[in-house]
């Protein structure tokens, strides 16, 4: 049983290399936009950032899939954004690791009394080694033509590019990947599927409670293969003051659809819940799978993690995204308290 169940997801898993994005890191855009848009690379200005993961799927089951992502990103200048990931995924007797390295660089549209607007370009590059150990498979019925029964391994690259609008506090982002063709040799094999592009569009803001340090963050992600597979997300990360001016509490609620059918079909669900201690932030996700196999072979959890390095201030637990909205609110707070004398 542990043969078939490996042999399918070596399958599965050789599939989605070839035919899309490695989504096992895209999908965790939610705590990272740079892993999935290379335009995000250094988004905030003032703050370096460091934020990794650890996935752990299906336990109980022996080569269950593992995944861990580490990531560096921060200004270069004041609009020259740099970034990088490095990867490990392992799942069954498949595995690839990685890095992925991203130039972003912004062009402010508008800088008014209460307006700021820019458009941000960003382009990356990445390489991978992917592993395939057949040397544990003895029923050779089993055995796709593809697979030698030996130790397979290859070495390919990609590229990706995108651009992010921001506008105060809403974003815009439009991500284009697998830009190059295939070129790893363990999927240049007769009958192989080419490599195909991926389509990314995601839309956020910030609100802040009146006269409360809460914040809400929705993010709505739409992704299409160029092979006609397409999924919607939707995301809420919400962030809680304590009494404690350097601890902070923050949440994620995330509702995954795939739209290939007439009305769409659930694909899963997540939550979160994380503490922020000063620049230290630290969070356990649990996803729920809604498909017949995600609910066969159990959920999943994931540790996810970050630290902050900020120009400004600040021991206090608000990210630096919010710092900014603070900044810019009481900034404005000033001016219209000028004109308001002026008046008088």
């Amino acid at each position: 049983m542990m043969k078939r169940i490996s042999i399918l997801v070596i399958g599965f898993m050789m599939y989605t290399a070839v035919w899309s994005q490695k989504y096992y890191i895209t999908n965790q855009y939610v705590y990272d936009l740079f892993l999935v848009n290379p335009a995000a690379a250094g988004i905030q200005k003032d703050c370096y950032q460091v934020n990794g993961s650890y996935q752990k799927q299906w336990f109980g089951i022996e080569e269950a899939p593992t995944t861990q992502i580490i990531s560096v990103q921060g200004p270069v200048t004041s609009n020259l954004g740099l970034g990088m990931y490095a990867f490990n995924d392992r799942n069954g007797y498949y595995g690839e690791m990685g890095f992925q390295m991203a130039l972003s660089y912004e062009v402010q549209l508008l800088n008014k009394q209460n307006t700021v607007s820019s458009l941000t370009f960003g382009l990356a590059f990445s390489g991978e080694q992917s592993v395939l150990d057949g040397t544990m498979f003895s029923d050779e019925t089993l055995l796709d033509p593809a697979i030698s029964g030996g130790r397979d391994s290859g070495w390919g690259m990609n590229a990706s590019s995108g651009f992010l609008w921001k506008h105060n506090h809403y974003q815009l982002g439009v991500v284009v990947t697998n830009l190059l063709p295939q070129v790893n040799t363990l999927y240049l094999n007769e009958g192989e599927p080419e490599r195909v592009m991926d389509f990314h569009f995601h839309l956020g803001t910030t609100y802040k409670l009146s006269d409360r340090e809460i914040y809400l963050s929705p993010l709505l992600m739409y992704r299409r293969n160029a092979a006609a597979d397409s999924r919607l997300d939707f995301n809420l990360k919400s962030h809680f003051p304590t009494a404690n001016p350097h601890v902070s509490l923050w949440g994620v609620a995330a509702y995954r659809r795939n739209m290939d059918h007439q009305f769409g079909k659930s694909i899963g669900a997540a939550m979160t819940a994380g503490i922020q201690y000063k620049q230290f932030s630290m969070g356990l996700e649990y996803q729920l799978g809604l498909t017949s196999v995600r609910k066969e072979y159990g959920n999943a959890y994931q540790l996810v993690f970050g630290y902050r390095f900020c120009k400004s201030q600040t021991k206090k637990s608000i990210p630096c995204s919010e710092i900014h909205f603070k900044k810019r609110k009481s900034a404005s707070r000033i001016v219209k308290k000028m004109i308001a004398e002026e008046m008088n």
